[in-house]
């Protein structure tokens, strides 16, 4: 600044008191403040910051990154702080009443913001009409680690692309202003529509194994229905090695339990049987894949559908997924093969339901020709 002639430099790099008090000055009010803290300026409630919002009164004028944890970061809106400051002298606003406002009160501000709708309501109110215009189900969820929405829909035959609700929101003349706050089409939303396809009847097991020890061999074997839940196997296995006491501590089974119980060789046919031209969802594929492959290849037999990666879906990574987690997520069943089938199959059932709101198209209206039946969906659709 001294070279740019804007600062006055003297003698031993000092400067003139008068030039740094007049850049302060200048500089006042032109740097950026949180929401909370645009709300201590405006001296109400940070709650009550989203009606100064709503009323359109203030607009986000950047953003900056702030670390959530180890492995995540959340996008933290920022306003100007002159900005802030000139909404006090804005006329017709009783500040000091929206001030004093008690805990757990309404505020006053509310009434300002029922001018514009806020960003929430317009949101749900496109993917009510997304869904009812294309007859499918669509999700939105408001995150909280972004600030933002992010939406996805269930893919039909006929149903719109990403491509086209992208140039459909963009065209809106309410949302349309919150675009750049919507994320169309989220991992969450992938996983959601795998889900749905992997609950189709016919379409998929969910596989769980008990074991003599940590990768092991199988003592006990559940296989469940994905679609309806019935159980179609569940079955003691007799192994060719002890049951460790740590395993025996985690699954209650012991040696006398399996004594009498049949090998792996004998319960393999109905496995196969019960897998056949199916996904096998398994809440640990690492797991359970290479303890089955393990045991297939001791009883001396051919693994056939049971060996290629692609015939397997591994509900925990694809649960850590859809929830945005870094970490391993523990299943919580009771550690008996049958019951930790049913539980793994429960999450496969929340991933289904999607996040946030769920939107269903409405029935037409009588006399509208046009029904809006969703087509029926494909497994390439639910992946795209």
């Amino acid at each position: 600044m001294g070279r740019e002639g804007r600062i006055t430099i003297g003698r031993a790099d000092r400067y003139l008191i008068a030039d740094l008090d007049r850049l302060a000055a200048e500089a006042d009010g032109e740097h950026y403040i949180t929401a909370p803290a645009a709300a201590d300026v405006l001296e109400i409630r940070p709650a009550d910051w989203r009606y100064v919002e709503a009323a359109g009164w203030m607009a986000p004028a950047g953003t900056c990154e702030r670390e959530v944890g180890r492995y995540r970061t959340v996008t933290v809106v920022l306003y100007r702080l002159g900005d802030v400051r000139d909404l006090r002298d804005m006329p017709g606003v009783d500040w000091e009443a929206a001030r004093g406002v008690a805990k757990g009160k309404p505020s006053p501000l509310r009434e300002y913001a029922k001018l514009a709708p806020t960003r929430a309501a317009a949101v749900k109110a496109f993917c009510q009409e997304l869904a009812d215009r294309h007859g499918t189900t669509v999700w939105a969820w408001h995150s909280p680690y972004s600030g933002g929405w992010e939406l996805d829909w269930a893919r039909t035959e006929c149903g719109p692309t990403k491509e086209t609700v992208r140039a459909e929101l963009a065209a809106d003349p309410i949302v349309g202003s919150y675009a750049d706050e919507i994320t169309l089409c989220p991992t969450w939303g992938r996983i959601t529509r795998q889900a749905r396809q992997l609950l189709e009847p016919g379409a998929a097991v969910v596989l769980d194994t008990e074991t003599t020890d940590l990768y092991g061999q199988t003592i006990e074997l559940g296989v469940v229905d994905a679609a309806t839940g019935k159980v179609l196997q569940d079955t003691l296995v007799k192994p060719t090695e002890p049951i460790t006491s740590g395993a025996h501590y985690v699954h209650g089974i012991s040696d006398e339990d399996v004594a009498n119980a049949r090998p792996f060789e004998k319960v393999l046919p109905r496995l196969r049987k019960v897998t056949r031209d199916r996904i096998v969802c398994a809440y640990n594929v690492d797991f359970d894949r290479a303890v089955i492959l393990g045991d297939v290849r001791r009883a001396g037999k051919k693994p056939g559908h049971l060996e290629p990666r692609e015939s397997w879906y591994c509900l925990m990574n694809a649960y850590a997924e859809w929830l945005g987690s870094p970490r391993w997520l523990r299943l919580g069943g009771g550690h008996r093969a049958a019951g930790d089938a049913l539980a793994a199959r429960d999450v496969l059932v929340r991933m289904s339901q999607g996040r946030g709101n769920t939107f269903t198209p409405r029935p037409a209206p009588t006399g509208d020709p046009v029904a809006g039946a969703p087509a029926g969906t494909a497994l390439a659709a639910a992946n795209a």
